[in-house]
């Protein structure tokens, strides 16, 4: 029985080993196998990460760019990128919002051939998505990257638009005064030349320049609480042609004899505007006050060879725009007093009142009645193409000393002192108090001009 019960022993042992060693075998074949599948899927994304890398610097340094990449060989896999670009010109479908002769309330959006857009949009449509605050600016670049790897494969969508000059608090090509003691900025800051300081200014967002920083006064020492860095270049490269074809609202010489139009826009607490307007020296006509939405639905207004002037408070969205076509001394935005929102974002953060300026030549604070002695309130992102933004010079020389508050930003060609100052301490006019309004980061006002290079705004995985 010894002998056996021994056998019978080492028989069912051995079962036992030859059970648990086929299960090792089992469990080793599923974890390489495991592995096998996760690096392959690793490196299937990697491949489609790279593509889509790959494509969107080509686009960064040919705005036009749609060619894409078919069957490439990559790191032992395969990679296909797939590129839709409005920008490039080509025969492929481009979306354009389609208004109805009459019926802006029918308008809808349509995919229509290249070719075909010119004529759409010589009868009223515009470039983009309806009602898209991106407006006739809303170039897009689709990235489409599929990275294949021993069988996988993975997807990586990215789209790709021009930057909002809005999404800045300040912008300058250069700059001929210099914040100083006193000023203080917020939101992104750059300069497209060197930045000149004088004494203590404050920066409480990121500071960019294209050639450096200049410090004077005494003592040499701004604040950078949002960190500073050169080299970084983004011209200043904007017409305002487009968005003429896109306004909602034009402003013109209707007698065909090529004279100018100023215009008053008085906007009003309750939603509406004041308006009227002359051509070349004539009265003004009787001002009329009518809806924001009915004078211009889309929210841009666009002055065709004139200046506007205007005031109030803003209930609503609305981009207004004065061009100045050759003549001399137009293209200007007057503001005879304070401009700001019904529903104050400060305060308010759902507000979604919102303003864009934008003037060929220079944006003003008007000296008047209304402003000399006074604190001045504006709240817009302001873009003066080739002129500077400020106080008029009998503001800046007045014997009070006062303050500007802007809520928004200021982009122009050139900078533009505001004060009067005793080497680097303002004495008279007004010192520049600015706060960026944080929702220019992601929504900015209709149609707001954009930069001639795109950004990444999503990346889908």
């Amino acid at each position: 029985m010894g002998g056996r019960a021994s056998m019978l022993l080492v028989i069912g042992f051995s079962l036992i080993f030859m059970s648990l060693s086929n299960n090792f075998n089992t469990l080793s074949l599923k974890s390489i196998e495991g592995y096998t599948g996760y690096y392959s899927e690793t490196m299937a994304y990697n491949i489609a990460v790279s593509g889509a890398n790959m494509a969107a610097n080509q686009i960064f340094m040919d705005r036009t760019w749609d060619a894409g990449y078919s069957n490439l060989s990559l790191n032992g896999g395969v990679l296909n990128v797939y590129v839709s670009n409005t920008a490039s010109g080509a025969s492929g479908k481009v979306k354009i919002c389609h208004i109805p002769p009459g019926n802006y309330g029918a308008r809808h959006t349509l995919e229509i051939p290249a070719a075909a857009v010119p004529a759409h949009l010589a009868h009223g449509d515009y470039l983009g998505v309806c009602d898209s605050a991106q407006g006739y600016s809303s170039q897009t670049a689709t990235i489409v990257s599929e990275g294949t790897y021993n069988g996988i494969t993975k997807t990586i969508n990215v789209e790709l638009r021009p930057a909002s000059y809005a999404k800045y608090g300040n912008f300058y090509a250069t700059m001929s005064a210099m914040p100083a003691t006193g000023d203080t900025f917020n939101g992104p800051f750059h300069v497209n030349g060197k930045l000149y300081t004088s004494g203590s200014p404050v920066f409480w967002g990121k500071v960019t320049s294209k050639s450096g920083l200049v410090m004077q006064g005494n003592p040499k020492n701004p604040k950078f609480y949002g960190g500073y860095e050169t080299g970084v270049d983004i011209p200043n490269d904007f017409d305002t042609t487009g968005m003429r074809m896109s306004a909602s609202k034009v402003f013109r010489d209707t007698t065909g004899s090529g004279k100018t139009t100023d215009v008053k826009l008085y906007f009003n607490a309750d939603g509406t505007v004041t308006y009227s307007n002359r051509i070349g020296t004539a009265a003004y006509s009787t001002p009329k006050t009518v809806p924001l939405t009915t004078l211009a639905p889309n929210g841009l207004i666009y002055v065709e060879k004139g200046n506007i002037y205007t005031k109030g408070t803003l209930n609503g969205r609305a981009t207004i725009v004065a061009s100045k076509k050759g003549a001399y001394g137009y293209g200007k935005v007057i503001m005879e007093d304070n401009l700001q929102y019904n529903a104050d974002p400060k305060t308010n953060p759902a507000s979604t009142d919102m303003l864009g300026i934008v003037a060929e030549s220079d944006i003003r604070i008007q000296d008047n009645a209304n402003t000399r002695g006074k604190d001045i309130i504006t709240q817009a992102s302001m873009y003066s193409v080739n002129g500077t933004v400020g106080p008029d010079d009998g503001l800046v020389t007045q014997s009070f000393l006062g303050s500007w508050k802007i809520l928004g930003g200021v982009i122009a060609a050139d900078t533009r002192v505001t004060a009067t100052y005793w080497g680097s301490t303002p004495i008279k006019g007004l010192r520049f108090v600015h706060r960026y309004d944080d929702r220019f980061m992601t929504a900015v006002p209709p149609f707001f001009p954009k930069t001639k290079y795109y950004e990444i705004v999503s990346w889908f995985e």
